[in-house]
């Protein structure tokens, strides 16, 4: 497992075990900041791609995993090995989806098959309908909206979310990543209008072996505090990052919605 930061991979690893596997854990330096001392595991920095496969390929895996946020630091301070430049080349100007999409190609070239984390996690996904609070048409108009925004947007690489308030987008989801996105938007939402309008889901085309969407607690506590009253995620392309029991009754308590749709 190439682990980020978060819970989620160091449940992943526990789940994978409890499924006969013999895990492997490759924190990425300064990025991975959960428990992992029960795991064989080495420290990699971000940008030593050459050096991660050598340590997966010498521990005997077979499939590798990828799972957790990764901060993106500024350029100048990303160290890639020689392996790195020659993908990094190959993904110039394409996009995040590319660069995964090199890598994954560059473990295969080693018999390393990339695997969602999907097989790990049972019933982190998203369920389809009402999770808690309500829906009204016009708040079902916004999010169709939306969704079709994204659509739209989804082949050129671009977030994977968007708030919308009164049928007009307020903001796009880019570099910055989802909670970067809500952190930004708060002076943006007229909170004497219609309830404001989150939607997440997976770009057109994403492979989710090497990116999947997560929302979690944080995600929905910051929704919450910039003005945002509903959360639409997908039914099944959205990963859930806290049990989700837990999270609607956090959503509950912030009086948020939360539907899969």
């Amino acid at each position: 497992m190439i682990a980020g930061k978060g819970a989620l991979p160091a449940t992943l690893a526990d789940n994978a075990r409890s499924l006969g596997e013999d895990v492997v854990i490759i924190r990425i330096a300064g990025q991975a900041d959960a428990d992992f001392s029960a795991f064989e595991a080495f420290d990699v920095p971000l940008g030593a791609v050459g050096r991660a496969r050598e340590l997966i390929r010498d521990a005997g895996c077979d499939r590798v995993v990828m799972i957790g946020k990764i901060s993106r630091p500024p350029l100048s301070q990303l160290k890639p090995d020689a392996a790195a430049v020659k993908l990094l080349a190959r993904a110039v100007g394409r996009g995040d989806d590319a660069l995964l999409r090199v890598i994954s190609d560059f473990l295969a070239e080693a018999g390393i098959e990339t695997v969602s984390p999907e097989q790990f996690l049972p019933g982190a996904m998203m369920p389809a309908g009402i999770a808690t609070g309500m829906l009204d048409d016009a708040m079902g108009e916004d999010v169709n909206r939306g969704s079709a925004v994204l659509d739209a947007l989804g082949g050129h690489d671009v977030g994977q979310g968007v708030v919308l308030q009164d049928g007009r987008v307020i903001a796009i989801e880019g570099a910055e990543g989802t909670d970067g996105m809500l952190r930004r938007i708060a002076p943006l939402i007229d909170p004497a209008s219609t309830p404001a309008i989150f939607v997440k889901r997976r770009k057109s085309g994403q492979d989710t072996r090497l990116d999947i969407p997560v929302v979690g607690e944080e995600t929905l506590r910051l929704a919450a505090d910039c003005g945002v009253r509903v959360l639409a995620l997908e039914a099944g392309g959205v990963m859930l990052a806290t049990a989700p029991e837990t999270l609607w009754e956090i959503a509950s308590d912030l009086e948020l919605t939360v539907i899969g749709i």
